[in-house]
């Protein structure tokens, strides 16, 4: 037999019998540590599948809420452009059908024609069915929509006759048709038109000129939920009128395609005015689309003349939303992953622990040391490779959908087949390899101090690379910037601090348990001596601190990033709303200005504030800076501010300069600290209104911002403040008005005071066409409940509850791997007369370091870490909060993971000495303690 077959023979002998023996002695600790690395591998296999199903739930939410906004519209030429051969609508036909071509996951596009509103008479009386003032009080629009791809019917017709085409009559005359057009039955019913016998005649026209239309039959939308209708909801029935209050309400006349002719003879135009419009197929949408989607919108909007589309801001927005909340997640999952390694390493230490005495006797007897490592690990690589098949069924089982980044469980599952192996052999190798000391003092001081260095270089490598991961993370950001996974570094840096922290407290602890046991030697009894005494070793040890430490970090850390993301929403919330009700939209109509004089009288109205909002507008001297101007009504806007608690200018009721401006007064303004520096001088600057510029001075500094209008519930709310002028400027509106040419329209009020919302919605101003309505804590509710935000909540207090467990088994696994030499110390004490509380006090002492240094460490960089990288853990994406969102530390995470340990630490306890109290104290005097 050669030499490398005895090796061989000799490195896998019994290879398989003695860890099928050993299992079946350690069944026990062998199950638990296979259930740990399953219940693991769970979490970190699911957590990233289950926000990826988030993630498409919130995709669709957001192009939802985006409604129009997200779709592809084209645009139609001109009606004064020459008109192309073909029927009048045929171009808008075509251009819907180049929209389906060129952009996939869209819905078929749809073609809309349309005229000008019209004032309309119905048979020469009123409009109203019941009664109303006589004259035109009514205006009507005609309108056809074709779908190309779908080219079944959009309404369903109910009563009358389904509308045709005109008989052409003379060529030669010049009198436009009579269009027959239907009519939708609520607004049949609401003007009390019924073509069921006859059809009926209105008129249509300026005031100077009419045209006839013959409504013929009544219909109703075949799917009323469709998207498209939103483009045309003058055809579902009468909507109000934007400004106009001679005609108060605005009715569609569906004009069916085969008439589109006499439409288009009726408006005198060759080509009807209007686009083509696809919406997203947001049932079919998912994240893994965004890219191609992106892609094909940005390439159709560069090459296609008259496109438009909000799809990619909307994409982009959801994107860095999605990022921002995955990299939290991966960095929350680190350390999840981390602590449960650490505690699968020491169930391993546990585990050799136990068996000491059995590997020390195989290295007594020859055996090598790959041997014993391979023994060890035909017992623990099957135990993981099982347990991770289990989990990855289940997880697949579970969740069909497969998710990238899966080096994390694949670490974990390597560290939980190697460490049983490695731990064996190194005990086998320590128990008979010897330690030779040399007998001369300086010899064996050189020797100490080369270990002393090899330590404490270990220790600053550790604590380099925690401290440039920090940089690291500072700098770059937790968010990728190319939406790829989150670097492992970056999310590894709380566990490197915690490794670090933990190399400070052996550092420190030896000096602090030094002293505590010079002061229990002073002290009555044996319990402080002996806690002291055995408290050294427990100080030094690393593993169960950096265990300890990792849970406790990511638990304070897990802690602060829920409260902050709450916080950061109302946040949000508040700077988005500015105040308890917020009103978007035309408010220049005599019906809004009445609303808003309703509502400065209301019961339960502190005050109310009206403003404009004015883009790239030139600002100083001879400066190539632009301003988005902001026109308030300063001391109004002030009062609403305090009364909801936001912060208010120090100078902005100023702006307001009583009795008006002299003839020698600047109108006094405010700007925001970036862009004071940048003008120069603070007096005689030209701000532009419109064409002409005012003189102005500025008085201060403000914190308003701009903003986009009614703030969206989706990630684009954290842009809303990005306009891409220098700096912001605030006049206020009653000052400015006798300077300048003339004021921009009112499209923004505020509201605030405890019954702000109850007024507003008596006012009616959200039934007025074209204004929004929005409440701060309605903005709050429906953000806080999400779908991302919502999860991302819901992982990170999932993850503190599963670290708590992970740090309570930390705990009871050191317990547990120190029982049998504390127990042996105990129980021989016990023949002295050690009493039963004493011997608590005493194992409590001895735990003492392990977890006060854990707690301390892990608090101290949960509590830090955020703070310190303040803005790169992409917050404000996460909160939708425009701007930077502070992070404050709080309180209840520490006070959560103290209570956790001392009730950990106290069962623990407990169960030991119920344990010991079994012992027979006779048999410990015959033999010795075990």
């Amino acid at each position: 037999m050669t030499v490398l077959a005895t090796r061989t023979r000799a490195t896998t002998g019994a290879a398989l019998l003695l860890p099928r023996r050993r299992a079946r002695q350690d069944a026990g600790l062998l199950l638990g540590t296979a259930l740990l690395l399953a219940g693991a591998l769970l979490a970190l296999l699911a957590a990233p599948r289950l926000l990826d199903r988030t993630a498409d739930e919130a995709l669709r939410t957001a192009v939802a809420h985006a409604g129009a906004d997200a779709g592809v519209t084209l645009r139609g030429a001109s009606p004064s452009d020459a008109a192309p051969p073909g029927a009048p609508f045929d171009e808008l036909v075509q251009q819907a059908r180049w929209i389906d071509a060129e952009v996939d996951l869209m819905l078929p596009a749809t073609a809309v024609g349309r005229s000008a509103p019209y004032r309309t008479v119905l048979d020469g009386r009123s409009a109203f069915a019941d009664g109303g003032p006589d004259g035109v009080v009514l205006a009507t629009r005609l309108v056809t929509v074709s779908t190309p791809s779908d080219p079944a019917d959009p309404v369903r017709w109910v009563a009358g006759r389904v509308p045709e085409a005109a008989d052409p009559g003379t060529p030669e005359d010049p009198r436009p048709p009579t269009v027959q057009v239907g009519l939708h039955v609520d607004a049949a019913r609401e003007l009390g038109v019924d073509p069921t016998l006859a059809p009926v005649r209105l008129r249509i026209g300026t005031r100077t000129s009419y045209q006839t239309v013959d409504v013929t039959g009544l219909y109703e939308a075949v799917d009323p939920q469709d998207p498209h209708w939103a483009r045309v909801p003058e055809l579902l029935g009468p909507v109000a009128t934007p400004t106009s209050e001679e005609t108060p309400l605005l009715v569609g006349l569906y004009v069916v395609p085969d008439a589109v002719s006499d439409m288009a003879r009726v408006m005198g135009t060759g080509r009807l005015p209007g686009s083509a419009l696809a919406l997203p197929d947001v049932d079919r949408i998912t994240t893994a689309d965004v890219p191609s989607l992106r892609r094909d919108v940005v390439s159709f909007l560069t090459t296609e003349k008259g496109a438009s589309s909000g799809l990619p801001a909307v994409l982009d927005a959801f994107a860095a939303h999605l990022g921002a909340a995955r990299a939290q997640a991966a960095l929350v999952l680190a350390g999840l992953g981390a602590t449960a390694a650490c505690c699968l390493v020491l169930a391993a230490a546990l585990l050799v622990e136990r068996r000491r005495t059995h590997l020390a006797g195989e290295r007594a007897r020859g055996a090598s040391l790959a041997s014993v490592a391979l023994r060890g690990a035909v017992e623990s690589l099957p135990l993981a490779a099982l347990a991770a098949a289990v989990a990855w069924t289940a997880v697949t089982v579970w969740l069909p959908r497969a998710a990238a980044g899966t080096w994390l469980p694949v670490t974990v599952t390597l560290v939980a087949a190697a460490a049983p192996a490695v731990l064996a052999a190194r005990a086998a190798g320590a128990a008979w390899a010897g330690r030779r000391v040399p007998a001369d003092r300086r010899e064996r001081a050189r020797l100490a101090g080369l270990q002393a260095a090899r330590r404490l270089l270990v220790e600053l490598v550790a604590v380099a690379v925690a401290v440039l991961a920090l940089v690291s993370l500072r700098g770059r950001g937790l968010v990728p910037a190319t939406g790829a996974s989150a670097d492992p570094l970056l999310t590894s840096t709380p566990f490197l601090l915690a490794v670090a922290a933990s190399f400070a407290v052996v550092r420190v602890a030896p000096a602090v348990v030094r002293a505590v046991g010079r002061w229990t030697t002073r002290t009555r009894g044996l319990a402080g001596p002996l806690a002291a005494t055995r408290a050294q070793r427990a100080a030094t040890s690393l593993l169960p601190l950096v265990s300890v430490t990792v849970a406790v970090a990511l638990m304070v850390l897990c802690g602060v990033l829920v409260q902050n993301v709450r916080d950061g929403q109302q946040v949000a919330a508040d700077r988005l709303v500015g105040a308890d009700v917020r009103v978007d939209g035309a408010l220049e109509s005599d019906r809004a200005a009445a609303a808003l004089d309703a509502l400065r009288a209301a019961p339960g109205v502190t005050a109310v504030a009206t403003g404009a909002q004015l883009t790239e507008r030139t600002i100083g001297r001879d400066l190539d800076l632009a301003a988005t101007v902001l026109v308030v009504d300063a001391p109004e806007l002030a009062r609403v501010r305090q009364a909801v608690g936001l912060p208010v200018d120090p100078r902005l009721d100023a702006l307001r300069v009583p009795g008006g401006l002299g003839p020698d007064d600047l109108v006094p303004v405010l700007v925001d600290p970036d862009l004071l520096p940048r003008l120069g001088r603070t007096q005689d600057l030209l701000l532009q209104v419109y064409t002409r510029h005012v003189d102005t001075e500025v008085v201060g500094t403000t914190a308003l911002t701009p903003d986009s209008g009614a703030p969206p519930v989706d990630a684009r709310a954290a842009g809303a403040s990005v306009t891409g002028d220098d700096g912001v400027a605030v006049v206020d509106a009653a000052t400015l008005a006798p300077v300048a040419e003339k004021m921009p329209p009112v499209t923004r009020a505020w509201v605030a005071g405890p019954g702000a919302a109850q007024a507003v919605a008596d006012a009616g101003l959200a039934d007025l066409p074209g204004v929004t309505v929005t409440t701060r804590d309605g903005w709050y509710e429906q953000w806080s409940r999400a779908p991302i935000p919502g999860a991302l909540t819901a992982l990170l207090l999932a993850a503190v509850g599963a670290l708590a467990l992970l740090a309570v088994v930390a705990l009871a696994l050191v317990v547990v791997a120190t029982s049998g030499e504390r127990g042996r110390t105990l129980s021989t004490l016990r023949t002295l007369g050690l009493d039963a509380r004493t011997a608590r006090w005493a194992t409590l002492g001895e735990l003492a370091p392990l977890v006060v240094g854990g707690l301390l460490g892990g608090a101290v960089i949960g509590l830090a870490l955020p703070v310190l990288v303040g803005d790169a853990l992409g917050l404000a994406w996460v909160t939708a909060a425009p701007g930077s969102v502070p992070v404050e530390p709080v309180l209840w995470p520490v006070l959560l993971a103290a209570a956790t340990l001392a009730v950990a630490l106290l069962v623990a306890v407990l169960v030991e000495q119920a344990v010991r109290r079994r012992e027979d104290l006779g048999e410990v005097l015959r033999v010795g303690a075990r």
